[in-house]
């Protein structure tokens, strides 16, 4: 089957997701748990609240890298105009994804 695509579509489309990825790259998801971690004095919770910010960051940077990933393979279909379906769920399917 051929997927028929609207450049246009897909180009605003693609420009979303990086405007989406740089935005979420630009957020401080580490302050609420630096800010909680003397909460609890005489526990680990320090510890784990790093721990926290440190799982919080890695998971953000995987969801960015994946829309990045997602903005290559639209920009990839918009400039082919036409391409096989198959060929463009398969490259989407083919998206990082971290353990």
């Amino acid at each position: 089957m051929t997927l028929h695509v609207d450049p246009e579509a897909l180009r605003a489309f693609a420009a979303f997701l990086a405007e989406t990825a740089d935005a979420m790259g630009d957020w401080d998801v580490g302050e609420p748990y630096s800010t909680s971690e003397s909460a609890l004095p005489g526990t680990d919770f320090a510890r784990v609240c790093a721990r926290a910010a440190d799982v919080t960051d890695q998971a953000l940077i995987n969801m960015c890298g994946r829309l990045r990933e997602v903005v290559d393979v639209t920009n990839g279909a918009e400039n082919d105009y036409v391409v096989a379906e198959a060929d463009f769920v398969g490259a989407l399917s083919a998206v990082d994804r971290p353990e």
